[in-house]
């Protein structure tokens, strides 16, 4: 990175995936997934005298990873449940960046695909974080695809 001379930013990655399907599937269901990704990163910032309070040299580590677990239990419905965890060590610049310290979420969803075009998700989401304590939120999300895209079965 170019905050200072030798300053480096290192990121490390891995995922699983694993997915069961019926001898006897119909259209792909029934199914059940299991995925799960983790990050590390470790970023030299370099000092900077001219901010207002100047800032000194800091690593920041920052890790997390999720893991979600997918049932497709009828052709065109799939239930999941999704679990998270981040944590990142305190920076100079703001020590109360409430995206710095500990936080995790759950979120369960119910997917419906109303053609291989398209999919409408219900999800819920309770957050908990270390700096900002806990926080509810439900999401809609309509999907569509318009135009030409890879064969897949549907």
């Amino acid at each position: 990175n170019d905050t200072a001379a030798h300053a480096r930013t290192e990121i490390y990655g891995v995922d699983l995936y694993w997915k069961w399907k019926s001898a006897h599937a119909d259209a792909g269901f029934p199914f059940v997934s299991l995925q799960t990704e983790a990050l590390y990163q470790h970023f030299d910032a370099g000092a900077d005298p001219t901010a207002t309070p100047p800032l000194p040299a800091e690593k920041l580590k920052d890790w997390g990873f999720y893991s979600q677990l997918l049932w497709g239990f009828k052709p065109r419905w799939v239930v999941g449940l999704r679990g998270e965890y981040a944590d990142g060590n305190k920076g100079a610049d703001d020590p109360n960046d409430v995206f710095r310290g500990q936080r995790t979420r759950v979120s369960p969803a119910l997917t419906f695909y109303p053609s291989e075009f398209s999919k409408v998700r219900l999800q819920y989401n309770y957050d908990h974080g270390e700096l900002f304590g806990e926080d509810h939120s439900v999401w809609l999300q309509v999907e569509f695809l318009l135009g030409a895209h890879g064969a897949h079965k549907f």
